[in-house]
């Protein structure tokens, strides 16, 4: 079989896993969303978060750690489409009270078939695991002895490749190792894996290209406040069009195929929020996004500073013949989109796609 089609296996034996009990009713995070099945980085937490992945069905995608994490890796260069990501138990364990709880050892234990089988079918150059019990998790496939205090910032060979243990991104976390300590240990991970590379490999690392806030700050400015559903959807028509024209995207960002269509995981309300973008939220569930004053750029237009010519003209001809569109409208749009179609045909044959990378 191939690799696309051991996955899938993987993933169905994981959807029908009833092991432990008090997982019962949480989601089962594995999918298409973790990276490509080729990524030569594979990074492993604890587990999926109650308000993050268990929400979300992204690892590190939705709550604290995720904004931590995703935050760390655009420091040092790296985006979503060029790591997998996965937990070392693929469910939220939730305490008597439904929050987060920290997987016990028979819990990481039931997974730990599934993490072997994940590292063998991605067989990643560099595995990265973040915090102690994903570290632990490792000792089941191949004996370690390594601590996570004496381990970080270090590159040990494991099981046929190069181990990073690194701390966890969450804020308990944050106490025992801060985050400008943590942006230091993901740079020495970002220059050994480019030094180990280099001349093998085609580098994991993208061309220096502009963060998706960027290009949101753009469009706003021109077409002023407009639903959250059509900024990812602007945002998503921007980019493919001048991929098909020009070879190339405008930014970094990273999309997944949703239930309404392709959803930017860079413009978490929270991202957009730190990059200085007001959101502001009209009833209740139904989320409007505007350019506050004092925003990225106080000038209308200064993004001419960060964005090339062709993209300024391709936005603002996708603007043009767009932005006016209801969300209902543009939902459509969208999804008569080559990226789109493609992955509706392999939804008709019967592959679950929620979650999987919009490939431009």
């Amino acid at each position: 079989m191939s690799n696309d089609e051991l996955f899938d296996v993987l993933v169905g034996d994981v959807l029908s896993c009833k092991t432990c009990p008090r997982m019962a009713t949480s989601k089962r995070v594995l999918n298409r969303g973790c990276g490509p099945l080729a990524a030569p980085v594979m990074v492993i937490g604890e587990a999926p978060g109650r308000l993050g992945a268990d929400s979300s069905q992204l690892p590190f995608h939705g709550d604290r750690a995720g904004h931590n994490f995703e935050e760390l890796i655009r420091l040092v260069g790296l985006t979503r489409a060029e790591l997998f990501i996965t937990n070392a138990v693929l469910c939220n364990p939730k305490d008597e009270h439904g929050n987060n709880s920290t997987p016990v050892g028979r819990e990481v234990a039931a997974c730990s078939s599934f993490l072997k089988r994940q590292i063998d079918l991605i067989n990643p150059s560099f595995v990265v695991t973040l915090g102690a019990v994903a570290l632990k998790s490792l000792v089941s496939i191949e004996a370690h002895s390594i601590s996570l205090r004496d381990g970080v910032r270090t590159a040990i060979p494991w099981y046929g490749r190069l181990l990073f243990p690194l701390y966890h991104p969450g804020q308990r976390a944050m106490i025992h190792r801060s985050f400008a300590n943590q942006s230091a240990d993901y740079q020495f991970l970002a220059e050994t894996v480019k030094r180990s590379i280099h001349g093998r490999r085609k580098p994991i690392f993208s061309a220096a290209r502009l963060d998706a806030t960027i290009l949101a700050d753009a469009i706003l400015s021109r077409v002023g406040p407009i639903s959250y559903f059509a900024l990812h959807k602007l945002s998503y028509l921007s980019e493919l069009r001048h991929k098909d024209e020009f070879g190339e995207r405008i930014t970094n960002s990273y999309f997944v195929r949703q239930k309404d269509g392709p959803y930017c995981v860079d413009l978490h309300p929270v991202r957009l929020k730190k990059a200085g973008l007001d959101i502001v939220v009209s009833g209740g569930k139904k989320p409007v996004v505007a350019r506050a004053a004092g925003s990225l750029f106080e000038e209308d237009h200064r993004d001419s500073l960060q964005l090339s010519k062709t993209a300024l003209l391709v936005i603002q001809e996708v603007i043009d013949k767009y932005g006016s569109l209801s969300d209902s409208k543009l939902k459509t749009i969208v999804y008569l989109s080559r990226p789109m179609r493609e992955i509706l045909r392999r939804e008709r044959s019967g592959v679950s796609q929620f979650n999987a990378p919009v490939v431009m």
